[in-house]
């Protein structure tokens, strides 16, 4: 359970979900940050699924694994921070996005983080 947690807790480091849009090269700027929301998406953490809405008004509600949370997103600067209220313990992760094959992606020193992308499918 431990491992779950800090898997969802590094869904968090990219700040979560963007809407599909076409190729991007390099990271999001912050007006595309500011218009990720409202809706619904898909996530790969660590291999494992998570599904999550957001809404404009900065509210997000996850699932995983029969496991939900909920927290809150805003933007800072160029970056999508989020934070979980059980996930992160009520911290904000903060980071930048770039768009790879459909898919949005998270990097920390560490390398990738997550992937993430629009969905029309409610959470599970």
């Amino acid at each position: 359970m431990t491992y779950l947690r800090s898997s969802l807790a590094a869904l968090s480091v990219a700040g979560l979900a963007v809407a599909a849009s076409p190729a991007i090269a390099g990271n999001l700027d912050a007006a595309a940050v500011s218009k990720i929301f409202p809706g619904q998406f898909e996530a790969k953490v660590k291999g494992y699924r998570v599904f999550f809405s957001g809404s404009r008004g900065g509210k997000l509600r996850g699932e995983a694994y029969g496991r939900q949370d909920e927290g809150r997103w805003y933007a800072k600067g160029g970056k999508l921070c989020v934070a979980w209220n059980d996930w992160t313990d009520g911290k904000a992760m903060c980071g930048n996005i770039v768009q790879q094959n459909g898919w949005y992606v998270a990097t920390s020193a560490q390398g990738e983080v997550l992937k993430f992308r629009r969905t029309d499918v409610a959470m599970q």
